[in-house]
């Protein structure tokens, strides 16, 4: 059990971005992951020129599912697998608000990516600074786990609101948990983007703004479904019974603000030891991420031969080729149409 700061040595193999740090309050019986994205958050967002307010609610999104993505069991198809046949978990928004679709992925081992459609005209006729929300406005979430090939998908769906105690991404996660797995969850999402002026002199053509993102999620231990067995093992110290934990830990996990998830210089683990102290925070190796698409050329011709030879034909532009553009990395490919019918 952590009962002091981390040493030195491993604060500066910590002190990364771009990671999701599993932990464990080992007095109060929760278990949590810390999420903390930079480069690779912010190559994300800025392949597309997406309004500010549309990179944030997106940005959530993929906080998420860097969250949730890590929690999926370590191992791939096979040795060979391609990139669309490893361990993959989705998370999809359809909904009436200003963005009307989120679509963000995390690929085993960590790679991570995102897209979001939206209304201008929805967009520019909401308030100056609107909440994400209401940015969204209602329909649903979709979070898939999919296993590859010749396995069964695992799909939770949930409602989105735009008021209320569920409303948001944060807000319907949470009621995934409440709902599905009846387990005590606190999500908290933040996102801003911050002036480096490193970054600046580095990359003459960068205006230094560069987007961060943290998330904290805190769930409460339970026996149900092995959840509690499951988990590492621990010395619980005579604080079995402690009835008050849950509690006591929801409301630390309140007072964290979003400048000390956002802070570049605040390493994961003391900004943990810093929460929870008191009650006994264990780290565990962190999951690393990284901003990468899983498109490729072999990908994109076995999605196009799924259209009839016609419906290719009619793709075909003025060069006599079919161009493809991916909606996640924005890369185009050009593929030569079929011969005949």
């Amino acid at each position: 059990m952590t009962s002091s700061p981390p040493s030195p040595q491993n604060r500066n193999i910590l002190l990364d971005d771009d990671l999701v740090m599993p932990f464990r309050i080992e007095r109060a019986e929760a278990s949590g992951r810390l999420v903390r994205l930079g480069p690779a958050i912010n190559k994300i967002l800025t392949l597309h020129a997406y309004p500010e307010k549309v990179s944030e609610v997106l940005g959530q999104a993929l906080l998420l599912v860097a969250m949730f993505g890590s929690m999926i069991k370590d191992r791939q198809v096979s040795e060979k697998a391609e990139p669309d046949h490893m361990e993959r978990f989705i998370l999809q928004t359809q909904s009436n608000g200003a963005i009307n679709l989120i679509v963000a992925d995390y690929v085993h081992p960590g790679h991570l990516r995102g897209y979001a459609r939206f209304d201008m005209d929805k967009l520019e006729s909401l308030d100056d600074d609107p909440l994400a929300n209401q940015l969204l406005g209602k329909g649903h979430l979709a979070m898939t786990i999919d296993r590859g090939p010749d396995t069964d998908r695992y799909q939770g769906i949930v409602s989105l609101d735009n008021e209320g105690p569920h409303a948001g991404l944060s807000g319907a996660a949470n009621h995934y948990f409440e709902q599905s797995e009846q387990l005590p969850t606190f999500i908290q999402l933040s996102m801003a983007r911050h002036f480096d002026a490193r970054q600046k002199k580095r990359d003459a053509t960068s205006n230094g703004w560069q987007w961060r993102g943290g998330a904290l999620m805190v769930q409460k231990l339970t026996s149900v479904g092995g959840h509690k067995n499951n988990a590492p093992a621990m010395q619980h110290e005579g604080h079995e019974n402690d009835k008050d934990g849950w509690n006591r830990i929801n409301i630390l996990s309140q007072s964290l603000k979003d400048h000390e998830l956002l802070d570049p210089l605040l390493a994961s683990p003391d900004l943990l030891y810093r929460l929870y102290h008191e009650d006994g925070v264990r780290i565990f190796d962190p999951h690393k991420i990284i901003a990468a698409c899983s498109c490729s050329t072999k990908s994109v011709t076995r999605m196009l031969n799924g259209f009839s030879v016609p419906e290719q034909q009619e793709m075909v532009e003025e060069d006599g080729y079919i161009h493809i553009t991916c909606e996640f990395c924005n890369r185009t490919y050009e593929l030569e149409p079929p011969t005949s019918v």
